[in-house]
């Protein structure tokens, strides 16, 4: 194997500071909105994030979580996962993501509530970090 030094980059790369996009299969792009914002993630489960469609057209959709789905894995991880806690950021993201690739539209009025969490949720929640 062979390996080339490297100075190395200032943490402040220009990709460092790009925020997270992430796409759909068919083709919507997800940004959080307090990453192009420059600002602390919200930590009330209250999420806005910035999507495009694949026709290029923009809107800001906020995506919640019921306080039963919070209570509900609070009590599968033994407390480790609480509101303030980034596995909603994914969580919530998550869910617009499948949304708009089963539907391949915008939810209604713009905002998406995750009411009931699918398999995939809980086993992730009892692998997620708390640091």
């Amino acid at each position: 194997m062979h390996m080339r030094s490297q100075r190395s980059e200032p943490d402040s790369s220009p990709a460092e500071n790009r925020p997270i996009e992430l796409m759909t299969e068919n083709g919507y792009s997800i940004l959080r909105s307090w990453e192009i914002e420059r600002v602390k993630p919200p930590e009330n489960g209250e999420y806005s994030f910035m999507v495009r469609s694949p026709l290029g057209t923009g809107r800001e959709i906020g995506v919640g979580v019921t306080s039963e789905v919070v209570v509900e894995i609070a009590n599968r991880t033994r407390g480790r996962i609480l509101l303030f806690s980034t596995f909603w950021i994914y969580c919530s993201e998550r869910h617009l993501a499948i949304y708009l690739w089963e539907k391949n539209d915008y939810p209604p009025g713009d905002k998406l509530l995750v009411k009931e969490l699918d398999p995939e949720d809980c086993l992730l929640a009892l692998r997620w970090e708390t640091t």
